[in-house]
């Protein structure tokens, strides 16, 4: 089986409006991506929760995916009167063999080295090469699989200042990655917490695939007991929002990790933060930078 795919040229302005038309006349799926990618003019975007989603590429492609009995004019036809008085030009058409999807989307995920010590890997991979402490992870709705530079320098501070028996509390905790990589340094009593329910699912079912014991919880119950470590890889808004909350977690002269954070973004946290702990720069890696701080007495 075959898919027709029609792609668009749009400005941002006008990708809802189009992807609402490609939808209603029977698209499968939407794809937008920046039409610049890859060139001098290609744009990094991050958004985080409560910012305007309407911020994107100044150019766009928009491809919409058809069964193959779809007829392009007919398709092009039915969107053009629906997103009038909007002009546009007629797509680019293009079939997509049908494929094996399972596999490929595997394909694009190997097993991570993050250390000498410590690998990633997903459950269908076959490495032979040998790691001390091999995570089985594999991707799925909650964020963490190794891969971020964000959670890759998280894993890096693990490795480096976990003592054993220290607590540990993963505020927003994914995938449970790190809380399953600090049960495998040694740690003792780990608490993972998040507000999103696949994030605790993802979290248990990864734990029991890892044999490890981690208590997880919903941030909507609280949790207030403090721990010798905080470990927070999550974004800068809910970071400055949190923190008071997140000080408070943390034991006298205990830790606190923070990553999620871009370059430009890192002095707004260490001023905020450091009316509570002797705060500074862990490691950077690309354009993200882990903070670590010791609270203060």
């Amino acid at each position: 089986m075959a898919w027709l795919a029609l792609e668009f040229s749009v400005r941002g302005v006008d990708v809802d409006i189009l992807s609402d038309a490609l939808f209603n006349a029977g698209a499968i799926s939407v794809d937008v991506k920046d039409a610049d990618e890859g060139s001098t003019e290609e744009q990094a975007i991050y958004l985080e929760p409560g910012e305007d989603a309407a911020l994107s590429w100044g150019h766009n492609i928009v491809l919409g995916l058809f069964d193959k009995d779809a007829m392009a004019d007919q398709i092009f036809s039915i969107v053009i009167d629906a997103v009038a008085p909007l002009t546009l030009s007629k797509p680019l058409e293009n079939w997509i063999d049908d494929q094996d999807w399972v596999r490929l989307t595997q394909q694009q995920f190997e097993p991570i080295r993050i250390s000498k010590k410590l690998r990633i890997s997903p459950s269908w991979s076959d490495v032979t090469d040998s790691a001390e402490i091999d995570i089985v992870l594999d991707p799925g709705l909650a964020f963490g699989t190794g891969s971020h530079p964000t959670t890759q320098l998280c894993l890096r501070w693990l490795e480096e200042n976990i003592t054993r028996r220290d607590s540990i509390i993963d505020y927003g905790c994914g995938s449970g990655v790190l809380g399953i990589a600090a049960r495998k340094y040694g740690a003792g009593k780990v608490v993972c917490i998040d507000i999103d329910e696949d994030s605790l699912v993802a979290t248990r079912y990864n734990s029991e695939r890892n044999k490890v014991d981690l208590e997880v919880r919903s941030a909507e119950r609280g949790y207030h007991i403090p721990g010798d470590v905080v470990i927070a890889n999550i974004l800068p808004s809910p970071l400055k929002v949190l923190a008071p909350l997140l000080s408070r977690l943390v034991k006298p002269g205990g830790k606190i990790v923070l990553s999620g954070i871009l370059e430009d973004q890192s002095q707004g946290l260490i001023d905020l933060y450091s009316q509570w702990f002797d705060i500074s720069k862990f490691q950077s890696m690309d354009d993200w930078v882990c903070l670590q701080g010791t609270k203060l007495a």
